[in-house]
C-alpha cells in the first residue's frame, strides 16, 4: 500500500532505492514535525571522474566535421561538450545521491524536495540541501479492542411485494384529465426560474413531468402545483434549504414562472402475464418474477450491509488513529476533492464550493489511505487476485460484451489499479472485523437501502 501511495503522489518508493557506496557526506536536520533537511556533499574528484568517463564514451560515438566516426580526439570532445557534460553529470549525481541519502538515513520522503545549491558556483565539489516532508510514523491502535456494529437484515415477503408494487407504479398507465391536479396525479409543466431576477443554470426546463407527492421536486414546489389545471400559469416562490446539494443555491429564494401543459391520472397495470413479460420474465409467471425480485433484492441488501460494515470500520480506524498529515499530500488531496466536487456539481467557479466541508473530507480520506497502507505493510496483507478478477467479472456482467470489459481491465494498468485498491480496502475491512469485538444491529430492508441509520 505504501508503494501504491507513492505511485499515486508521484514519488519513488523508498524500498526501491539501492544504496551503492560511501562516496558522499550526508547530514540530517529535523526542521519540523514532519519536515527534514539533508545536506549532501559529493567530492569534486567523484564528479570529474564521471565527467571524464562520459566524455571518453562520447569519443566512440560522436560525429564531428573533419573526423571519422569514433576517431574524434578526447581533447576536441572535451572542448566542444565539456560544460554540457559536466551539467548533465551534476544533475545525475544530485538525483542519485539524493536517493541514496534518504535510503542511508532510512527516510520515507513525501513529494518532490526543495533543492538549494550550496557553496560557490566555481567549486568542483557538489554540495546541496534538500528539504522535504516525510511520512508520519503511525502507531496503529490495537484493533482487538474495537467494538464494531455490523448490519443484520433480511429480505421479507413484504419487501418483495413492495418492490412488485413499485414496478407496477413505474408501468403506470396515464390518461389526460380536464380537472384540477390532485396528489398522485402527473403534471407536465414548463418552468423558468430566476434568482434576484436573473436566470440560473438548471433553473429552466420544458415538458417536465412530476407526480405530485413523489418528492421529485422540493416539497414547497410540488405543494403549489396541487389544484392547477391545463393551461394555467403560476408564479411559484421556493426557498432552497441550507444543505441543498447545489451549494450555489443553498439558502436562497427563487421564483419560478410555470406553464401547466397537462394533468394526468394514472392506473396500475394488471398483475398478469403481459405485465410480467414486460419485465423480461419469458414464462409470464408471477412466481418466477418474485423469485427473480428476491434474488435481486438480496444482492442489493448484501451490498448495503457490506457498505455499512465498511463505514463502521473506517470510522473506527479514523477516530482511533490520529496523526499529523504531510502538508504536501494534504494539499494534493484537497485539490483532488475540489476537482471531483466541481465536476459532480457541474461548477466552474471554485468559490461556490463548501470548502471547509470538502477539506475535512480530504483530511479523512488521506488519513484513512495512510492508515490502510500501514495496516497492509505491518500485517503483510497480500492482494487477493481472485477477488480482483471476481469484481471485474461482476462489473463486466452488466455490459452487452463482457469479454471486452474484462480485456479492458487486463490492458489498463490504471483501471485495474482502481479495482485492486477497492479489493485491498475490503481485505483490510475483513481483517479488522476478524480481530475486533463485533455486535449486530438489526435493520429492515428499507432502512438499509435508504441509509436510514
Amino acid at each position: 500500500m505504501l508503494s501504491a501511495l507513492c505511485r499515486r503522489h508521484g514519488m519513488q518508493d523508498p524500498e526501491d532505492i539501492n544504496y551503492r557506496g560511501e562516496w558522499m557526506q550526508v547530514s540530517l536536520e529535523t526542521t519540523g514535525n514532519l519536515e527534514r533537511r539533508i545536506t549532501v556533499e559529493v567530492p569534486g574528484e567523484k564528479i570529474q571522474t564521471a565527467v571524464e568517463k562520459k566524455l571518453q564514451d562520447m569519443t566512440r560515438s560522436v560525429k564531428l566535421p573533419g573526423f571519422r566516426p569514433g576517431k574524434v580526439p578526447l581533447g576536441v570532445v572535451r572542448q566542444r561538450f565539456g560544460k554540457q557534460v559536466r551539467q548533465e553529470v551534476l544533475a545525475d549525481t544530485m538525483q542519485s545521491s539524493y536517493r541514496e541519502a534518504i535510503h542511508q538515513e532510512k527516510l520515507r520522503p513525501v513529494g518532490t524536495p526543495r533543492i538549494e545549491r550550496l557553496g560557490p558556483e566555481a567549486s568542483q565539489d557538489l554540495k546541496y540541501a534538500a528539504t522535504f516532508e516525510v511520512y508520519p510514523e503511525i502507531e496503529l491502535a490495537d484493533v482487538s479492542g474495537f467494538e464494531i456494529e455490523t448490519a443484520q437484515a433480511e429480505v421479507t415477503d413484504e419487501d418483495v411485494d413492495s418492490m412488485l408494487e413499485k414496478l407496477r407504479g413505474q408501468k403506470m398507465r396515464w390518461r389526460a384529465v380536464d380537472r384540477a391536479a390532485e396528489k398522485d396525479n402527473r403534471v407536465s409543466i414548463d418552468f423558468k426560474g430566476t434568482l434576484d431576477g436573473e436566470a440560473f443554470p438548471g433553473g429552466s426546463q420544458d415538458d417536465f413531468a412530476v407526480v405530485l407527492g413523489s418528492q421529485t421536486l422540493l416539497p414547497e414546489f410540488e405543494q403549489q402545483l396541487e389544484g392547477v389545471k391545463k393551461g394555467d400559469t403560476r408564479q411559484i416562490e421556493v426557498g432552497f434549504p441550507e444543505d441543498y446539494r447545489q451549494p450555489e443555491l443553498a439558502g436562497k429564494q427563487a421564483v419560478f414562472d410555470v406553464q401547466v401543459k397537462k394533468v394526468e391520472t394514472g392506473s396500475l397495470p394488471a398483475l398478469d402475464k403481459h405485465f410480467v413479460r414486460e419485465l423480461g420474465i419469458e414464462d409470464g409467471k408471477v412466481e418466477t418474477l418474485n423469485v427473480q425480485l428476491r434474488r435481486n433484492l438480496e444482492a442489493e441488501l448484501e451490498q448495503c450491509k457490506r457498505t455499512f460494515d465498511k463505514n463502521q470500520v473506517m470510522q473506527k480506524l479514523f477516530e482511533s488513529n490520529q496523526f499529523e498529515l504531510p502538508a504536501a499530500l494534504l494539499e494534493q488531496e484537497v485539490r483532488s476533492v475540489f476537482a471531483q466536487a466541481m465536476n459532480n456539481l457541474n461548477l466552474e467557479d471554485e468559490s461556490k464550493l463548501p470548502k471547509a466541508q470538502l477539506e475535512e473530507q480530504a483530511k479523512r480520506r488521506l488519513s484513512l489511505g495512510l492508515i490502510i497502507g500501514e495496516i497492509v505493510r505491518q500485517n503483510k496483507i497480500q492482494l487477493d487476485s481472485g477477488r480482483v478478477n471476481q469484481q471485474i467479472d461482476a462489473i463486466a456482467s452488466g455490459y452487452d460484451k463482457p469479454e471486452d470489459v474484462v480485456q479492458y481491465y487486463r490492458n489498463s494498468i490504471e483501471a485495474r489499479a482502481g479495482i485492486e485498491s477497492q479489493v485491498m480496502e475490503e481485505q483490510v475491512v475483513d481483517w479488522v472485523l476478524e480481530q475486533a469485538q463485533r455486535s449486530t444491529r438489526s435493520f429492515t430492508f428499507d432502512e438499509m437501502v435508504n441509509n436510514q441509520f
